[in-house]
């Protein structure tokens, strides 16, 4: 995670932040953001997603990555995952600074991820290419099976989740990208 901590610390200079001015809006503590800048510790998702939040950035800004290129090959794809998560993240677009994001996510059987709330308003489309899922989109539950899609505006998805034994595969559109 030494390349999260580098590009943390980078982007938090670029908009003139002190470790104490991030934290509080991030809600860690300066010695946290001090240790994970400079790689001694790993955030969790959803320190991370408050972190990018805070710093105006996706998750995915965090991650190396060479030039755009216009495809995206499986084996080269950017990739997120937590050790105290049961859900990963591959980017399947090329870069981060176009109209739209798409991400592949996986979810363990019993994975769930509550959302905080986005840093600018988003429109999100999600299909569900293997599994189950549940989603809460602003208190209304849906269920949704293989080849079931759904979109809504992304400030408005509250959690989603991998219900049964069988992994969640689900594609997931935003645009703009989400912060």
């Amino acid at each position: 995670m030494v390349i999260v901590g580098e590009r943390i610390r980078r982007r938090r200079k670029e908009l003139g932040m002190t470790l104490r001015e991030l934290g509080k809006r991030a809600g860690v503590s300066a010695g946290f953001l001090s240790r994970l800048e400079n790689g001694q510790i790993s955030p969790s998702l959803d320190t991370l997603q408050a972190i990018a939040t805070a710093l105006e950035v996706p998750m995915f800004y965090f991650l190396n990555s060479a030039l755009p290129q216009p495809v995206v090959r499986a084996g080269e794809r950017r990739r997120l995952s937590f050790p105290d998560s049961r859900i990963g993240y591959e980017l399947l677009t090329p870069e981060l600074t176009s109209q739209m994001m798409a991400v592949l996510i996986h979810v363990e059987p019993g994975g769930r991820r509550i959302t905080p709330p986005l840093a600018k308003p988003n429109e999100q489309w999600m299909y569900v290419l293997q599994g189950c899922m549940e989603i809460n989109v602003d208190g209304n539950i849906y269920t949704l099976n293989e080849g079931d899609a759904i979109y809504y505006n992304g400030n408005l998805l509250r959690e989603f989740a991998c219900i049964g034994d069988k992994e969640l595969l689900v594609i997931c559109c935003i645009t703009p990208p989400a912060l």
